[in-house]
């Protein structure tokens, strides 16, 4: 019995083996034509303690050779368990900073608020968050999901509002397909001058934004600024609940885990087009780059090693935990990042864990090496 327990356990540790190298190869594998293995990839934090649990059991039943080999197994991940987790001690965040620090805010506010799905109703998150905002004194803001009015008149929530902050710079693009007199987009504001701009469409899909840019001059220097928000999953509120059920093993939420799957398998057909623009545009800049964002994917995924390249993630840099920054399904969606040239120094990040939007700010002070 005793030998049949332990070769029961040898196979789900090689099955366990089997599962994890291959979420180890996600990303140098692209997300469009290999979508059940990013999809896999999802599970990659499972994967990592399943086999800590296996080391941990083998090394109780002092069997050198299988802890031996878990462990071995363990470090081809080590790529993406370092961009997932951040490494530091949780440190209060400073409000006070250098004067040649710049200090960059990255929120997906959800069409202030009107598209979050905690919203309580009556509530008008669109004040608060303007307020928390305006607290953090931040230099350069990127936000997706930016509603804007074309009534200039209207004193709430658009570019005059950040004007008054002191916030005279501003590049807004609007997703396609806007009406009315709301228009969504993405947007860079900034307190210092920005003296070139531009825009590259991903398409017309519509639970994407595109991709801009604007070079800003700061304390003589220029460093471009992009922002963008890729291909959503576009998860109405059942599927939401479905997925929730799936993870507590109800019957009923199998029923809706084809639509689910489909729904991943397409955005990640379009997300990996989308980071391969971003990342090509990258390396085309002439200047330091800096770009915030909503990439809808998690840190082991192709989305974002293509993204980085050869970038340093404040979060990886300064952040403790996980970070997550969308507060529904899982505790391990970071999905908001800020992404900096190496020739920046991070020396803070912050999470800030607010109601207002599906997404919670995220706040970085970076130095540019050499500016004094």
């Amino acid at each position: 019995m005793r030998k049949f327990v332990i070769l029961f356990f040898k196979i789900l540790n090689i099955l366990a083996i089997f599962f994890y190298l291959s979420a180890c190869l996600i990303p140098f594998l692209p997300a469009g034509k290999y979508w059940m293995f990013a999809v896999a990839g999802l599970l990659f934090p499972l994967a990592v303690i399943i086999l800590v649990c296996f080391l941990a059991g083998w090394l109780l039943a002092k069997n050198r050779n299988w802890s031996l080999l878990s462990f071995i197994v363990l470090l081809p991940g080590w790529q993406q368990f370092s961009a997932m987790a951040g490494l530091h001690t949780k440190q209060k965040f400073n409000f006070v900073k250098e004067p040649a620090t710049l200090r960059v805010l990255q929120w997906n506010v959800s069409s202030w608020g009107l598209s979050n799905k905690s919203q309580l109703p009556q509530t008008n998150y669109g004040s608060f968050t303007i307020a928390l905002i305006q607290e953090q004194k931040a230099d350069i803001l990127c936000f997706q999901e930016f509603i804007e009015r074309k009534d200039w008149y209207s004193k709430k929530l658009n570019l005059a509002v950040f004007k008054q902050m002191g916030y005279p710079y501003a590049h807004f693009v609007k997703s396609f397909n806007q009406t009315g007199k709301l228009e969504s987009g993405v947007v860079i504001i900034s307190k210092y001058p920005i003296i070139d701009t531009a825009t590259y469409f991903f398409g017309e899909y519509d639970a994407a934004e595109h991709l801009i840019y604007a070079d800003i001059e700061i304390h003589q220097q220029k460093i471009r600024f992009f922002t963008t928000h890729l291909q959503s999953v576009k998860f109405n509120d059942g599927e939401y609940s479905a997925v929730t059920k799936i993870k507590n093993s109800d019957k009923e939420g199998l029923k809706d885990s084809r639509t689910i799957i489909h729904k991943l398998k397409y955005a990640y057909h379009y997300r990996q087009s989308q980071a391969e623009l971003v990342h090509q545009k990258i390396l085309e800049s002439p200047y330091p780059v800096v770009i915030c964002g909503d990439f809808n994917d998690v840190p082991n995924s192709y989305t974002y090693f293509t993204i980085r390249g050869n970038l340093q993630d404040a979060f990886v840099q300064k952040g403790s935990g996980l970070g997550r920054t969308f507060q529904y399904l899982s505790p391990t969606l970071r999905i908001d990042y800020i992404l900096a040239d190496k020739k920046f120094t991070v020396s803070q990040y912050n999470r800030i864990i607010v109601p207002y939007s599906d997404h919670y700010p995220i706040i970085a002070d970076i130095t540019l090496n050499g500016v004094k």
